[in-house]
């Protein structure tokens, strides 16, 4: 099995939790009853947990699944820390009634894995729209790219300088997309895609002619835009 180096670390870091607190509980000269086993049960169980949302965290892919992870971690680990303090204190004082220390880390426990699920779902729903955003915004860098990349087969200035003011224009108008723009969207492809012909066949009069018409069409687009917005 493949172990990134993050994953790996997150192994050691759980595993010397639980050879330390291992320690600490067994060493402890008190009686082991119900409230050391209910602490010791509930931070074992803790300890787990934080392993697994630090490897199910270091699965996902992408730089930005990852950066969203890290609200999962904080969570968790903050989980961890405030069990471990707690399970120890209840080891401590075991002539406690351990039916109080299962309810309050029932609570706890309870509270962790409902805050990781809405938190995990809440990260779902961040990539799942970021995901939209980007195949919204592509028809225009697309389209960008292609005016662009005609502009060095144009053989005279003012077919160049059509392309150039065209790019532009291109860029700076609204980048979002939707199905109401899907009309005007067609047009502007199929008056691209004449525009890719005219300069394969160095036709600078037929360049000038189309960029003219494009540029009506982006503008419209954009004033379509921002209607619907």
């Amino acid at each position: 099995m493949n172990i990134s180096k993050n994953k790996g670390l997150s192994l050691l870091i759980t595993f010397i939790i639980f050879a330390v607190y291992n320690i600490i509980a067994f060493m402890l000269p008190n009686g082991k009853g119900g409230m050391f086993w209910t602490g010791y049960g509930f931070t074992m169980a803790a300890i787990l947990l934080t392993a697994g949302v630090g490897f199910y965290t270091f699965r996902r892919k992408g730089l930005k699944s990852k950066v969203y992870g890290v609200s999962l971690l904080s969570l968790v680990w903050s989980y961890l820390i405030a069990q471990l303090i707690i399970g120890l204190m209840e080891m401590a004082l075991p002539s406690i009634p351990f039916q109080y220390g299962i309810i309050l880390n029932a609570i706890l426990l309870g509270a962790c894995l409902i805050g990781l699920i809405a938190a995990d779902i809440a990260i779902d729903e961040v990539e799942r729209i970021d995901e939209t955003v980007k195949k919204k915004v592509s028809y225009i860098k697309s389209l960008q790219t292609d005016i662009e990349g005609l502009i060095g087969k144009a053989e005279d200035e003012a077919a160049k300088k059509v392309l150039k003011d065209l790019a532009e224009a291109i860029r700076y108008s609204d980048p979002m997309s939707s199905s109401q723009l899907s009309a005007i969207e067609n047009e502007i492809k199929v008056k691209a895609a004449g525009l890719k012909d005219a300069a394969a066949s160095f036709d600078s009069s037929a360049i000038v002619s189309i960029c003219g018409e494009m540029q009506q069409l982006v503008a419209d687009r954009n004033r379509t835009c921002k209607t619907i917005k």
